[in-house]
């Protein structure tokens, strides 16, 4: 399944760490996982920029692990030289691309058995070197908190937000709160948000491991707003931190909106409702954005003549028919699991008519 460097992978790590910073005692031990695939070919030696940035990150209890899902562009060589150079963190080759769900699951399987917290952050992201330290002084306030996030701002655009947290209406259709737009001022404090950013995410191990981490039959998006919507079942909170800053480009994994990112959004949106609602809600919601679907493929094509778009959001509603079965056996698993009412989480979810009064105002839609 992989190669990678020799030796144990705790022991690689442990030793690397303690090689870079050997003050371990006061922090909890940590998993930062990146994902790589041909970054080489999408931004050039600016993905080298970004792994270095990152490995800067001052938290003293880090191991890095670099998950390659199978490179073809010599990345994952220049990747792993450039850690070696800067002796912290190692990486890992996936023998085929596992996408997000099941890459960032991997790295989990392989390096988090003594780490309190994973973090998950993207190979495009420029850091604040305390970020990570602010995240995890608010986790371990409350131990409620199963997930948090950074203000996320863009890259090219420094004083502009990417994601000040995510929220959903009872669509599942999603958004990062103040895309595009300037931060607020004077917020210093943590707050609620319905999901943390998927681009750079610290969850809880035994929390991840609870809920078996991402599902991995979503490959990329809506796995980290399905996480964090069933942590949120069983009684956690999801934060962002606000005085911890990282800068994304954004799109250097999947290169924008396609009609497969359509395909992938669409379906892993109706997975998501599906398994997560109570009875009711599991029947009503899905049935109506089954509907707003069908609706839209048609506008698109007979006015757009947008026939790829179409196809792939009758391919999404296609894809959930014949795995509903299977959606529905996950369903049970996290509903026995739940601890709290649908009237407790709907207060953090917002009306349809509400988010289509916010996302006017919003350059960025999920």
């Amino acid at each position: 399944m992989h190669k990678q460097m020799g030796g144990s992978s705790s022991n690689i790590l442990k030793s690397v760490s303690e090689a870079f910073n050997p003050d371990m005692a006061d922090a909890p031990r940590t998993l930062l996982v990146i994902l790589n695939h041909n970054s080489l070919a999408k931004m050039g030696e600016q993905a080298l920029h970004f792994i270095r940035s990152i490995a800067s990150t001052d938290y003293p209890n880090l191991d890095i692990v670099v998950i390659d899902n199978a490179s073809s562009d010599g990345s994952d060589r220049l990747i792993e030289e450039e850690l070696n150079r800067i002796g912290r963190g190692v990486l890992v080759r996936s023998e085929k691309n596992l996408g997000y769900a099941a890459g960032n699951n991997y790295g989990f399987k392989l390096f988090a058995q003594d780490s309190k917290y994973v973090c998950f952050l993207n190979n495009d992201i420029e850091i604040e070197p305390d970020w990570l330290r602010k995240i995890i002084e608010v986790m371990e306030s409350d131990e409620k908190i199963a997930a948090a996030q950074p203000l996320i701002l863009q890259l090219r655009r420094r004083e502009l937000l990417d994601s000040l947290g995510g929220t959903i209406d009872r669509l599942g259709r999603a958004y990062d709160i103040g895309s595009g737009l300037k931060p607020p001022q004077n917020i210093n404090q943590p707050f609620d948000v319905f999901y943390a950013r998927g681009a750079a995410i610290v969850v809880r191990s035994d929390v991840f491991k609870l809920l078996s981490g991402f599902d991995e039959d979503y490959h990329i998006y809506y796995e980290e707003t399905d996480f964090c919507w069933r942590a949120r079942l069983l009684g956690y909170r999801i934060v962002s931190v606000p005085t911890a800053k990282v800068f994304h480009l954004g799109g250097a994994t999947s290169g924008g909106a396609t009609p497969q990112t359509i395909y992938l959004r669409r379906k892993n949106q109706l997975a998501t409702l599906i398994k997560n609602y109570s009875v009711g809600n599991a029947l009503l919601y899905p049935f109506l954005t089954t509907i707003i679907f069908l609706l839209t493929a048609l506008k698109r094509s007979i006015f757009s003549k947008d026939v790829p778009t179409s196809h792939a959001i009758i391919s999404a509603i296609l894809w959930n028919l014949r795995n509903l079965k299977k959606t529905v056996r996950k369903r049970a698993e996290i509903q026995s699991m739940r601890k709290i009412s649908e009237d407790k989480l709907s207060k953090h979810i917002l009306g349809i008519l509400q988010y289509n009064r916010k996302v006017r105002y919003l350059p960025k839609t999920y």
